[in-house]
């Protein structure tokens, strides 16, 4: 199923700090699982959730590390680095949703803060995940051609962009 792909992402691993992720052959897996406080006193909270993970070609193992995560499992950035490729960051974050007893309000704060360290050292960056974005009426979706003179020709771009067709009515901050 992954067999042409450098990088899988997951959010919303459900792993607990001491387990150990999925297996896939010719991949290595970094993790970032949410913490486990008494979830007896969160009545919000049935089960353990949350958690991201990213699995990397062997391919790419010499020149991929960990440059940061976050102490609640809502993020993790690696960095990218080959000689002569530009410095890449990429992060997979996974935010609560509103309401959560895990939610986070300085979430995209903190990202924000990690995205200008990032500019700062010179590199791009490719964030994703799960961001339980609501946007209401707004779109759901970013349309590649807003940005795409700004990408390498050799990045595989979609024809079109994908639209989701929700009803809902709320917008949160992060949509």
């Amino acid at each position: 199923m992954f067999d042409e792909s450098d990088v899988v992402a997951l959010t919303e691993t459900h792993l607990f700090p001491d387990e150990t992720p999925l297996h896939m052959p010719s991949f290595q897996c970094l993790h970032n699982p949410r913490l486990v406080f008494d979830m007896s006193s969160v009545k919000a909270a049935v089960k353990h959730s949350g958690g991201v993970a990213v699995f990397v070609n062997d391919s790419w193992s010499d020149c991929v590390s960990l440059w940061k995560q976050s102490t609640d499992g809502t993020r993790l950035w690696l960095q990218f680095q080959r000689s002569g490729v530009a410095l890449l960051f990429l992060a997979v974050v996974y935010a609560p949703p509103k309401g959560s007893p895990y939610a986070n309000e300085g979430l995209f704060d903190n990202i924000d803060a990690e995205v200008g360290m990032i500019q700062d050292l010179g590199g791009s960056i490719l964030l994703t995940g799960d961001f339980n974005a609501r946007t209401s009426a707004a779109d759901d979706y970013v349309d590649y051609r807003y940005f795409a003179e700004y990408m390498p020709d050799t990045l595989p771009l979609g024809k079109t962009s994908r639209r989701f067709c929700l009803s809902d009515i709320t917008r949160t901050k992060g949509g």
